[in-house]
């Protein structure tokens, strides 16, 4: 990826976020781990994972390329570790991509990556029309001869059939920040008579003028304007989902304690009676453990795995008597997997209303819309 231009680069990291199955991936430095990400709303979440991705990606005069973690540990093991906490729960890889988009490459170093405003926008129009037009072959930027022979450049195409007849609709894109003016609806009409088609539209980001609505009327133009209705829209799903967790067999402790300080060798310990206090800190056998099981997840280690975690002129109260311990060693085996259910809210990207001057009005949201074919 690293020798893909710009634009290219955006559209690859944009599909690996959400091609195949949900894992957990691997935190390169726990010490730059984001900190308290289970304390995050989703929204948030969602939020700080697109931050880190564009801090985890350099852009250079070469093009562009992710941060070396050998180099700068940090934005990718933050990523990584908020990653980790949307897969814990229950989001799959599309929900991720979907929920970080509307706030991916907003950094001012991404100025020149990828499309302009105004091509996205074309883009978005041709997505709503194929998602829409569902019986007819759309297609984004098409040249089309004219009937005196002039090659017109089209922002969108719709060809449908009525029998053995077919049909030519096009589309033309304003993306300006003042309404369309009469001049602009005029010019289209002329283009609309100069390729016979049988149907004309004209989306526009901010509306159109009153005079340019009455010559759209007058010559049968279709006027759209398309609004960003919410930055990240969500739908209520009941999820099942596993996910797959390093399992411990054996725990050891340095130092050692005494074999005289259990009375049977076969009694059952409950690790959440058991305590390692250091100072005012204490924490439970059961909540080390569970430490030491994400440390190895976040880090993706291969079993079997000795995973060790200090704590340096420390007490073990067990049994109802203290030894001192400078060290937990968990020894993980082997996976178990877990299966959840959550009733969750699902991000569907942006959510766009489609509305035409006469009133009608279509809802559609970024996951609902197909992909372009390859310019």
């Amino acid at each position: 990826m690293a020798k893909l231009p710009p634009s290219e680069y955006v559209e690859c990291a944009l599909y690996l976020s959400r091609l195949g199955g949900t894992t957990f991936i691997r935190v390169y430095s726990l010490d730059h781990a984001f900190k308290h990400a289970d304390k995050l709303s989703d929204e948030e979440l969602f939020l700080q994972l697109a931050q880190a991705l564009n801090d985890s990606v350099q852009v250079t005069d070469k093009g562009v390329a992710p941060v070396n973690p050998k180099e700068d540990p940090e934005p990718g093991s933050r990523f990584a570790s908020l990653y980790n906490e949307a897969v814990r729960r229950g989001f799959q890889r599309d929900d991720i991509g979907f929920g970080m988009k509307p706030d991916l490459w907003t950094d001012e170093k991404f100025n020149k990556i990828g499309d302009p405003e105004w091509k996205r926008f074309e883009k978005l129009v041709a997505r709503i029309h194929i998602a829409l037009c569902r019986d007819a072959e759309v297609k984004w930027s098409e040249k089309l001869t004219d009937t005196s022979g002039t090659e017109r450049q089209i922002d969108v195409t719709i060809r449908t059939r009525t029998g053995p007849h077919q049909m030519l609709g096009i589309v033309q894109c304003k993306y300006e920040k003042r309404p369309v003016s009469i001049t602009e609806v005029e010019a289209f009409v002329s283009v609309k008579k100069d390729l016979n088609a049988a149907t004309a539209i004209m989306v526009a980001r901010n509306g159109f003028q009153s005079g340019a609505e009455a010559k759209a009327k007058l010559h049968d133009i279709r006027l759209w304007t398309l609004d960003e209705a919410e930055k990240v829209a969500w739908r209520e799903e009941v999820r099942t989902f596993r996910l797959r967790y390093p399992m411990f067999r054996e725990v050891k402790f340095v130092p050692a304690i005494p074999v005289q300080a259990f009375s049977n060798a076969t009694m059952e310990i409950d690790f959440k009676a058991v305590w390692i206090s250091s100072g005012e800190k204490r924490i439970s056998l059961f909540n080390v453990i569970a430490r030491g099981i994400s440390n190895a997840t976040e880090r993706c280690l291969p079993l079997p795995c000795w995973v060790d975690l200090e704590f340096p002129g420390a007490t073990l109260e067990l049994l109802g008597k203290k030894f001192p311990v400078e060290r937990v060693s968990i020894h993980l085996t082997h996976h178990v997997e877990i299966e959840q259910q959550r009733a969750m809210k699902v991000p569907l990207g942006t959510s766009y209303e489609f509305r035409k001057n006469t009133g009608e009005s279509v809802s559609i949201v970024e996951r609902d819309l197909p992909g372009l074919k390859p310019e």
